[in-house]
């Protein structure tokens, strides 16, 4: 009979299975938060074997993450030498070390060499067989800063040691939020096809304003744009977010993220950023505004009588691109509304074409099952070296499908 823990295996996603991961977790009181961080790698198919040194498990019973995990949790070093078993030239070695949390001492141990708990020898010998190893520091923040902890932090970097950086408050530096570490851990484990590659996603709804207070928009919320941003980053593209005015808060991890407010703001950023590098790959997710106010009142007008506004046309960023950076693969979204297939199709192709675009994803946003607001979509990918694909499914889904078609692209 399998252990109940089993039953979230993969229920976000398989990038993680048939991958092993040591969760190791030294004495920070931030421990109490590992076995969740242990069950959302799981969600996404890895097998985690927990790891706690001796005062970890005076913080937190390690039956917890027997409990969370299904595996029995490693507290001392027993017959089955455990640390050369899953960290040594074993045929059992796991894929990855995380630490999370791991206090100064710990990292400090490591980081010299010395193996005298649980995990410091877990480490010593991954570190020795050149597993990869993700460390998430936690402590005061003034010990964070002590130059000695700062060149052991620089010592491990120099091991290929990855480090997430804790969030800064209250004068501590504490563990980040789970679905940033597990980020990074699945972009050290996940498919690694963009990596070496420059993205550019833009991704949200903008605004156009009428007077002080007041604006046009629409109902887009950038969950479609941001799935994109987050899945190339995880397969190791180097992603540059510039997203609009959504109400959502953007991907933590790409730290590379550039917040606009007006279409304006999106296309001058957009533009400034492919003047100054290339990217590989431009993909215009947001719904920028087709529309702005002729004139903008710099008050709030008055309610009190009827008012009449003039619309004109904001700059198209899509025909701007490839005049700038031609040897970029240049993908966009057209989004229509009451639309049969056919026809959104065909506008679709001759958006494609006007813009010299490389791909076109369309979908209809009239229904409210789909697009927009909805972590659902259903799409057409529309490009010159493939037959159109339709395809139904979650954004976070879309987005892969997405990536996989622009990969097979010359």
């Amino acid at each position: 009979m399998s252990h109940p823990s089993q039953s979230i295996v993969g229920t976000l996603g398989n990038e993680l299975e048939g991958k092993v991961i040591l969760h190791c977790v030294t004495s920070s009181i931030s421990c109490f938060l590992a076995p969740q961080i242990s069950r959302k790698l799981m969600r996404y198919g890895a097998k985690v074997i927990p790891v706690l040194s001796a005062e970890a498990a005076k913080f937190i019973d390690p039956m917890i993450f027997e409990w969370a995990t299904g595996e029995k949790p490693i507290t001392v070093i027993e017959g089955q030498v455990e640390h050369v078993k899953y960290a040594g030239l074993s045929k059992d070695k796991v894929d990855l070390v995380l630490i999370a949390p791991i206090t100064a001492s710990s990292l400090s141990k490591i980081a010299n060499g010395i193996m005298d708990t649980t995990v410091t020898l877990m480490a010593g010998t991954a570190l020795g067989n050149r597993i990869p190893m993700i460390m998430v520091p936690t402590m005061h923040e003034v010990m964070l800063k002590n130059p000695a902890i700062m060149d052991n932090i620089s010592k491990l970097k120099e091991m290929n040691v990855t480090f997430i950086s804790p969030r800064v408050e209250e004068e501590k530096a504490k563990i980040p939020e789970d679905e940033e570490i597990v980020n990074v851990c699945l972009r050290q484990l996940y498919n690694n096809s963009l990596k070496d590659k420059k993205i550019l996603v833009t991704a949200g709804p903008t605004r156009a304003y009428i007077d002080g207070i007041r604006f046009i928009s629409n109902p887009s919320s950038g969950k479609m744009g941001y799935a994109i941003a987050l899945e190339a980053w995880r397969r190791g593209a180097n992603t540059k977010l510039v997203y609009g005015s959504s109400l959502l808060k953007h991907p933590l991890i790409l730290d590379n993220s550039t917040s606009t407010e007006t279409a304006k703001e999106m296309y001058e950023e957009v533009i400034k950023s492919l003047k100054e590098e290339h990217f590989d790959y431009i993909i215009l997710a947001a719904a920028m505004n087709d529309f702005e106010s002729a004139d903008i009142y710099d008050e709030k007008i008055s309610s009190s009588r009827p008012m009449e506004i003039k619309l004109k046309p904001t700059e198209k960023l899509a025909d701007k691109i490839k005049e700038i950076s031609p040897k970029s693969q240049l993908i966009l979204f057209k989004a229509e509304y009451k639309k049969a297939k056919e026809e959104l199709v065909e506008i679709a192709q001759k958006r494609m074409q006007k813009a010299n675009a490389d791909m076109v994803i369309a979908n209809d946003v009239s229904s409210k099952k789909f697009g927009f607001a909805s972590d659902f979509n259903k799409i057409a990918i529309i490009s010159t070296e493939m037959e159109t694909v339709w395809i139904e499914n979650s954004k976070t889904n879309i987005a892969k499908t997405i990536l996989d078609a622009l990969e097979k692209m010359k």
